[in-house]
């Protein structure tokens, strides 16, 4: 029991401690508001104050009372909300992990990362041929990759040409004439037999049945086609020789990264296998056609590999910097907000002040900086963290100055669609008394319109009268002159109603396909009411512009229609 006695000052001390934070938050509020109040009373002001609603900040009034949807009183709304600027105070900015970064002036440098794979330098490949035919009696090198130096054996030969020469070459030198030994000599040179084996084969006065044939380059064996007792021909491929100390590394880029690579630029390339090591070198070539199916073109880079690190089918990480500019406008990336349409960053005013620029940007550098082609400055503090609320706060407050500007929307006069000119000419002896016909229809809209039956039955005979006497063939003329005739007639409103609908449907083709002939000054409408007839699609009826008169509901609705559209007039002949 005793254990229980300190829980009342604990519960006390928490509740405290809550209350000074909540007043450390909503204290500062508070006087930042009266000090804006108070600014705001004591000088003069050109803004119009406006008042909203606390519950439905959508209602927006330009004087004082209450919210028409909850009945709460309006309160002021701050015309600061109308600026562009936004002030918010600055325990909130901190609670809310506002962070800020400088717009910074330096060169702009776009960097491409690609892949490419290490293939052999097609310039430093060799393919070792012989130039006489014959049969390869031995072979020196045996394999594929072997390492070949200049003038290492590579195999020896046996051939008739060979050795025809050799003796050629003996019967010269025996002869002491300069000319036919030289002759002789080119011959054996350029069968590739070197100057060595010439003097040898002088020193020692005889021919040999096989000579042998060495290298005249470095490099690896890539291909092998002699295997001895072989028979070859002049120009058949016995090796091919690749020197590995220089590379080509084969990169793919994208089109749009084209425009920044150029020959003679510096790459830098690592393997994922030797981490730590760069190598360097340069693009060698570009190459001048895109692959079609995924839109990507070739770059060649040579690369040193002097130490033999670099083997042909490696697959290789590359960049390739470019500098585009020497001075140019970055600022952080993140400080861009981008909506898709434009491009947004909040500058820092200090105190809790933001404003909102529209900017234009450029390229991304590797920093995550990004190039400013206008709407910053060296030297501005932009939000680099928090600035998607602050982005809300801005839309809320432009939606509420674009809710003052302009004329209120139910100030604006309806927009009425119109139909196409009438096809049919409108004769000039069918435009009167098609014009008594509309005045006398008129009459009854406007009667059943006021749940009345007065003048109806005069109305609806002359109606009868002005429709027969229309010198127009078909257009259901004798189906109007009935349902006319039966309007007269009728003792109540409902059934009234029944008949002016069944007489409106070919009455308005009538009127449409004819137009508003001369005479009716007002523009005509053509309208549906959805709730009369509703079993049949509705019933349709003409009337004057101006106030919706519903002759099928009379004062319960009188303003019910779902459709309008403008009679356009009578093309007279």
């Amino acid at each position: 029991m005793k254990l229980t006695k300190p829980i009342p000052w604990l519960v006390t001390l928490s509740l405290l401690v809550v209350l000074g934070i909540a007043a450390s938050i909503v204290i500062p509020r508070f006087q930042s508001s009266t000090q804006e109040a108070a600014s705001s009373a004591s000088g003069p002001s050109d803004k119009t104050q406006y008042w909203i609603s606390g519950m439905h900040p959508w209602i927006v009034m330009p004087e004082p009372g209450q919210c028409p949807i909850c009945g709460m009183d309006l309160v002021p709304l701050d015309p600061e909300k109308f600026s562009g600027e936004i002030t918010i105070n600055p325990v909130v900015v901190q609670n809310m992990g506002v962070r800020i970064d400088e717009v910074t002036e330096g060169p702009l440098i776009k960097t491409i990362r690609t892949v490419g794979i290490v293939e052999y330098d097609e310039k430093r490949v060799r393919d070792i041929n012989p130039k006489v035919s014959g049969w390869i009696e031995e072979i020196y090198v045996d394999s594929l990759g072997a390492r070949v130096e200049h003038g290492q054996k590579l195999f020896s030969l046996y051939s008739p040409q060979l050795y025809s020469a050799q003796e050629d070459y003996l019967i010269a030198s025996r002869s002491g004439n300069d000319s036919l030994i030289e002759a002789a000599k080119k011959r054996l040179e350029y069968f590739d037999v070197t100057d060595e084996q010439i003097a040898r084969l002088k020193k020692r006065g005889e021919p040999e049945k096989a000579v042998i044939l060495r290298s005249p380059f470095d490099g690896v064996v890539t291909e092998k086609h002699a295997n001895e007792g072989m028979k070859v021909d002049p120009g058949m491929q016995t090796y091919r020789l690749a020197d590995l100390s220089q590379v080509w590394v084969i990169a793919t880029v994208y089109e749009y990264q084209l425009p920044y690579l150029e020959e003679g630029q510096q790459a830098v390339m690592t393997l994922p296998y030797i981490p730590g090591q760069t190598f360097e070198g340069r693009v060698s070539y570009i190459y001048p056609y895109l692959d079609e199916k995924i839109r990507e073109a070739k770059v060649r880079i040579e690369f040193d590999n002097s130490n033999g690190i670099l083997k042909p089918g490696m697959f290789a990480n590359v960049e390739l910097k470019s500098r585009l500019s020497a001075e140019a406008t970055l600022a952080p990336r993140s400080a861009i907000v981008d909506t898709g349409v434009q491009k947004t960053a909040f500058v820092s005013m200090g105190e809790g002040r933001f404003e909102p620029r529209e900017v234009e940007t450029g390229l991304v550098t590797d920093e995550a900086r990004i190039q400013i082609l206008s709407g910053l400055k060296p030297g501005e503090q932009v939000v680099t963290s928090g600035q998607f609320l602050l982005d809300s706060e801005a839309n809320m407050r432009e939606a509420l100055a674009k809710m003052m500007e302009g004329t209120p929307a139910s100030e604006q006069a309806p927009v009425i669609p119109g139909l196409e000119p009438a096809a049919t000419e409108l004769t000039s002896d069918a435009a009167e008394p098609l014009r008594e016909a509309l005045t006398h229809y008129f009459t009854i809209q406007n009667a059943l319109a006021s749940d009345s039956l007065d003048n109806l039955a005069e109305a609806a005979g002359k109606l009868a009268q002005a429709i027969d006497s229309l010198p127009v063939e078909g257009a259901n003329l004798d189906q109007m002159i009935k349902e006319a005739t039966e309007l007269a007639g009728a003792d109540d409103i409902e059934t009234a109603r029944l008949g002016f609908g069944k007489l409106s449907v070919p009455f308005r083709n009538l009127i449409l396909s004819t137009g508003v002939p001369p005479g009716i000054e007002d523009d005509v409408l053509a309208l549906r009411c959805p709730m009369f007839l509703r079993d049949q699609g509705g019933a349709v009826w003409l009337q004057v512009a101006g106030d919706i008169r519903n002759p099928y509901m009379g004062e319960r609705m009188l303003e019910c229609f779902d459709e309008r559209l403008a009679v356009p007039a009578a093309a007279e002949q």
